[in-house]
């Protein structure tokens, strides 16, 4: 019942940025995401307060949900004030600073359950929403003027929706982002047992080995921030979904010739995790460079498949491919080459453009 509060809040995340994204067209950024956090907050307490498994669901939904909009929000708030470069730019540093959550979360929630029960994890997202939701009302302006809003209706929305698709570039993008998030939750779900059980790791060995992959992909996405300043957003890219395909040869090569060791397996985790920061930012400012007037609707849409390939890839994991060493790194390796095929002939008539 546990792992349905999770899955709860997961599909709470997926249909609030397709809620959202609409939302946001029509009623501006600032007053949704003030909102939102208002929302979060109060479903954390419900979170806090709920008397059985079936609220804590319910509740969990709601909290995913309100998460989500501070997702699409900042996506098409930095769509609203830089396109090109400079997009990517921003989506590189934004995915910078979301890398070390993998790594953050768990020592902060380790640290709060040595103060007491789950009860305690709550009471931080409430003080954690609240801050957020301050710091957005002082901080934060309106980007999306009154004139440039769309009206909110169903009409509206599906017409945005139906202009979005018709952009090959974002359905590419689109679909790529999804397979590349996918092998992320492939890793996230399957590296514990990959590595504790098959190489006899500790907890807080695996931590450390958790922490070198997302320390990786920290620095690609620093790396690729700097040299947006004199490469395309296209050719880095492409160079990242070039590193996805390595990474694949890689992990194949490992299982084809059983080179498994320890060393081994975080190499292959690393250059696989790594390539996203080649790939999301640049993607992210590619996919939403055309819609400036229906940025939240094509930044909800960009979650959504993220999400979705995400909550599909993990439980396949288990379910046809194992929770082995080979099993997940055989699984990471189709979804990188299939995104690489995608991401690479979806993009093959962009020019490499720097502005």
């Amino acid at each position: 019942m546990v792992q349905l509060t999770i899955t709860a809040s997961l599909l709470g995340m997926a249909s609030g940025q397709l809620f959202v994204g609409p939302l946001i067209d029509a009623l501006g950024r600032r007053r949704p995401l003030l909102i939102a956090m208002s929302v979060f907050i109060l479903a954390s307490i419900a979170c806090l307060l709920a008397a059985d498994v079936t609220w804590m669901i319910i509740a969990r939904y709601v909290l995913g949900f309100s998460a989500a909009a501070g997702f699409v929000i900042n996506n098409a708030f930095i769509r609203d004030v830089a396109t090109g470069q400079n997009a990517s730019r921003l989506y590189s540093t934004q995915a910078a600073i979301s890398s070390l959550a993998p790594v953050v979360a768990p020592l902060v929630g380790g640290q709060l359950l040595l103060l007491g029960d789950w009860h305690v994890v709550f009471i931080f997202l409430t003080g954690l929403g609240a801050a957020v939701l301050a710091m957005a009302a002082w901080l934060m302006p309106e980007t999306l003027p009154v004139e440039k809003r769309s009206q909110l209706s169903f009409k509206t929305t599906f017409a945005s929706w139906g202009e979005i698709f018709r952009d090959r570039r974002f359905v590419a993008m689109a679909v790529t982002g999804g397979l590349l998030f996918g092998q992320v939750c492939v890793f996230i779900a399957g590296a514990p047992f990959a590595l504790q059980d098959g190489f006899n790791l500790t907890p807080t060995e695996y931590t450390y080995a958790f922490a070198a992959v997302t320390i990786v992909m920290f620095s690609a996405n620093a790396i690729n921030r700097s040299l947006l300043k004199r490469f395309a957003s296209i050719t880095l890219l492409r160079y990242g979904l070039s590193q996805s395909i390595f990474s694949a040869l890689f992990m194949t090569t490992m299982n084809v010739f059983n080179l498994h060791t320890l060393a081994t397996s975080i190499i292959g985790f690393a250059l696989s995790i790594s390539a996203m920061g080649f790939c999301m930012a640049n993607m992210l400012g590619l996919a939403m460079r055309d819609h400036a007037a229906r940025a939240g609707t094509a930044a909800g849409l960009i979650g959504f498949t993220n999400s979705l390939g995400g909550a599909i890839a993990a439980p396949l994991t288990s379910l046809f491919f194992g929770l082995d060493i080979v099993g997940v790194t055989l699984f990471m390796s189709i979804l990188l080459v299939t995104a690489a095929v995608v991401g690479l002939y979806g993009t093959r008539n962009e020019k490499p453009v720097v502005h």
